[in-house]
């Protein structure tokens, strides 16, 4: 059984996909336009200035600057 789940509106058969060419085949590849990607989990280091260009430096820096009175 299949765990991919798809969009109530993609077509039954992908002939009458927008995306589909006779000749191409579907310009998407391996994955369908409607199919439905599962959320990733929150993590608690979303949203850390260190988090991206940088790296972690031990301790939550969010959560101090949460805190922090400006």
């Amino acid at each position: 059984m299949s765990d991919i789940q798809y969009s109530p509106d993609k077509p039954k058969d992908c002939k009458y996909c927008f995306w589909y060419y006779k000749r191409k085949g579907c310009t998407y590849g391996d994955h369908c336009y409607y199919e439905i990607k599962p959320k990733e989990k929150e993590s608690p280091c979303d949203g850390c200035p260190y988090g991206v260009s940088s790296p972690c430096i031990g301790y939550c820096m969010k959560e101090l600057l949460g805190h922090a009175k400006v």
